[in-house]
């Protein structure tokens, strides 16, 4: 900015009107009168009312159709949404860029910006020009968006200046705006609670549940899948020799309402129900073995408690289960050695590993309270159902395949039911999918050992190790690897190799080769989400290197952009399509959104007590959790922060998990396991977003600010939303302690 440029000072001495949750400026906003869904996907212009140019969508609207030809066709329904400034194809260093037409593109920044934006920039700014052999990608500039008044410019640089964008956004804030934190049930009409997303239609779910997947059921995807994955059942007593070994056989827990906690003690493997601290009277020196649960009518609270032996390291949910036993894949990792993992000379993480390892699948079942609500069944208990053994080290990341798919129904002569595609990296730096199957011959009770000795899908680029995988469609994977590169994988039709003279690391060139891999960031990836469905050409990868990318797979080269740079970078990276935005949780203790158009300006939308280690998302709803460090899990819903920049952040502890090692008494009693302290029953609190002030963290001492080290036992390490519209509330947590929570949180 120019010296002479005039300071901008706030004349007038009045105070603004405080703004209220229900008379904001998009609350006014009706995008929204056509009872005819399809009606609304039909739309083609923007709409014309008083409340739409009250907000501003109606000049967003009018400031869009001013610009130029190149920039409106970057902007319309299939817009990348990324807002990214790229250099043309032709540049010509003489001149500004020519458009295809031979027009120029606008000099003047003012006209970009709109005309209702033209008066604030002769007060920031002198006009300005654009850099010579650039043109902007669907974005206005961030200075006018913050102007006073801007309320149309805020939006559109938030969601884009589209019409289909700010619909999205419109339709978001009426399903979901009012949910504090935790997601609502569904109602009868539909018009609030959890839903499909609204990008992804009844028309898009049906096309990929059907010819999305005719690969697999018709075109021999799942008779090759058979050949090629090898696999043998196991005794039980050969199949707990792949489950790691905890120190401890049983762990003590302490849980129930706050000042009359009840003592509990669950062996490895075994669950109990969280209504068995909560019913009845409280009893002074707990209970050394497993109650009756009692009656469903006397319970404050529902859910189950399972140990798993070890640290968790990762869960998820299989997907397209509507209704009836729904099923969950957990890894663990393995036991410290004196210290140590596995002896190693080099850093763990660039240096594959083999040994015995498992993943272990537990069903849980469903009951019905209504006809549109489906409930965690209380009185029947989750099941170990399958362990999938292996030699190929520790499952360190795990993605069931998320798209849509209606599988074929069995025959009952079938000995085995489909229940998905797992994508996972092992810690021998190979990518693998498996494809799972249950028995359903009727008198299987008993848990299933498989041993699985190859894979329906194996991968390893040369020189370096996976490190992370995400769907790209059902046939193809996205992959991290500890070299920065980002590699795409075909899963069918079987890809090519790489040529011996590529492959040095492998003793055949039996390795299928990448359809694509290329260098995203100069060190390794921790972690990469898809803006599915929404956007799925649009990759988020997080790196080693202190950067968040945000990257179009459309044009790797020149449409991306990267986050300011940060001192310790999110291990995990979620999309939320109603806020439009990917969610990560920093340095700061606070969860940050990151939005599609505007990638480089994130919004705090949470304040965390300690580090956040795990994030999720809801598919059907807007509520995302945070696991942190010390053991606790927060609640949020972040649209409300990102429609609403001056409203309190409100945030909902749901529980806090505690660990303690055993005292020198305890040892001398032959008691090493330590004792595990659950809390609950929180509420709902602002979200300070200054930072070690009164009611924030608290965390600045004399002016310096302190980390604390927690246990590693009490950290929480993963959570997961349910994976259907049905169960889009229940929620899986797991923790250092080897103990795994699910409950359903909607109300």
């Amino acid at each position: 900015m120019d010296a002479d440029v005039p300071v901008p000072i706030r004349k007038s001495g009045r105070k603004p009107q405080p703004k209220k949750f229900s008379r904001d400026e998009i609350t006014n906003l009706d995008l929204l009168n056509s009872a005819s869904e399809g009606e609304i996907e039909a739309w083609q212009y923007p709409i014309r009312s008083s409340s739409d140019e009250e907000f501003g969508f109606e000049q967003a609207a009018r400031e869009s159709d001013d610009l130029e030809e190149d920039v409106v066709s970057s902007v319309g329904a299939a817009s990348d949404r990324t807002g990214i400034a790229t250099p043309p194809e032709d540049s010509n260093d003489d001149g500004p860029y020519e458009s295809a037409d031979g027009t120029r593109a606008r000099e003047d920044a003012d006209l970009l910006m709109g005309p209702r934006l033209k008066d604030f920039s002769q007060v920031y700014t002198k006009r300005r020009r654009l850099e010579a052999g650039t043109h902007i990608r669907g974005i206005t500039d961030p200075l006018g968006a913050s102007a006073k008044g801007a309320k149309g410019e805020y939006l559109t640089s938030l969601f884009g200046p589209a019409t289909q964008d700010l619909i999205h956004a419109a339709r978001s804030r009426d399903q979901w705006s009012e949910d504090v934190a935790l997601p609502r049930r569904a109602n009868v009409s539909g018009t609030r609670g959890m839903r499909h997303l609204f990008s992804h239609t009844a028309e898009k779910r049906q096309v990929e549940a059907t010819e999305g997947w005719d690969w697999y059921f018709s075109h021999g995807g799942r008779q090759r899948f058979e050949r090629v994955q090898k696999s043998q059942p196991l005794s039980s007593e050969q199949g707990m020799a792949y489950i790691p070994k905890p120190s401890e056989t049983q762990r003590t827990i302490f849980m129930g309402p706050y000042g009359s906690q009840l003592r509990f003690v669950l062996p490895a493997l075994q669950s109990m129900s969280i209504g068995e601290a909560w019913g009845g009277a409280p009893q002074h020196g707990g209970s050394e073995e497993l109650k009756p649960q009692p009656p469903r009518s006397e319970r404050q609270k529902e859910g189950w408690l399972i140990h798993v032996g070890t640290g968790v390291r990762c869960l998820e949910w299989a997907p397209n289960r509507a209704a009836g036993t729904q099923y969950l894949a957990i890894s663990t990792v393995q036991p410290k050695e004196n210290g140590k993992i596995g002896h190693l000379k080099f850093s763990p993480a660039f240096t594959a590993q083999s040994f015995p390892s498992s993943i272990q699948i537990w069903s849980f079942s469903t009951s019905k309270r209504q006809a549109h609500e489906t409930l965690l069944d209380a009185d029947i208990p989750p099941r170990l159902k399958m362990v999938i053994c292996t030699n190929w080290g520790d499952p360190k990341h795990l993605r069931w395949c998320p798209m849509p798919s209606v599988p074929e129904e069995c025959d009952q002569e079938e000995a085995r039911r489909p229940i998905g595609l797992l994508a996972g990296v092992w810690s021998d730096g190979h990518v693998r999918v498996l494809d799972i199957q249950l028995e359903q011959l009727a008198g299987v009770q008993d848990t299933q050992y498989l041993q699985y000795t190859s894979a329906a899908f194996t991968a390893k680029p040369p020189s370096t190790l996976c490190t992370s995988v995400t769907w790209l469609s059902p046939t193809e994977l996205a992959v991290g690897c500890a070299n920065g590169h980002l590699a795409i994988w075909s899963i069918y039709p079987p890809p090519a190799s790489f040529p011996q003279s590529c492959s040095p690391t492998l003793s055949t060139s039996s390795a299928p080769s990448p359809r694509l891999y290329y260098p995203l960031h100069p060190s390794y990836i921790l972690s990469l989400s898809t803006a599915y469905p929404l956007a799925p050409h649009l990759l988020a990868t997080s790196s080693a290197a202190g950067h968040l990318r945000l990257t179009s797979l459309r044009s790797l080269h020149t449409d991306y952009v990267l986050s300011p740079r940060m001192r310790h970078v999110p291990s995990q990276v979620h999309f939320s399509e109603p806020c439009q935005a990917f969610l990560t949780a920093d340095d700061n203790d606070s969860v940050k959104v990151w939005p599609l158009r505007r990638f480089f300006s994130p919004v705090n939308v949470a304040r965390i007590p300690s580090a956040g280690l795990c994030l999720a998302t809801g598919n059907f709803h807007a509520s995302a959790l945070a696991g942190c460090a010390d053991g606790s899990v927060c609640a949020v819903n972040p649209i409300r922060k990102m429609l609403y920049p001056k409203m309190m952040s409100w945030q909902l502890p749901v529980l806090k998990h505690e660990f303690r090692r055993a005292t020198e008494e305890e040892r001398e009693m032959g008691d090493d396991a330590g004792k595990v302290r659950i809390t609950e029953g929180f509420k709902l609190k602002e979200a300070n977003m200054v930072q070690g002030t009164k009611g924030g963290t608290g965390k600045a001492v004399e002016g310096v600010v302190v980390a604390t080290i927690w246990e590693e036992e009490g950290q929480v390490r993963a959570v997961a939303w349910g994976s259907s519209v049905e169960v889009g509330g229940w929620v899986a947590v797991g923790f250092g302690s080897g103990l795994v929570r699910v409950e359903d949180l909607a109300i």
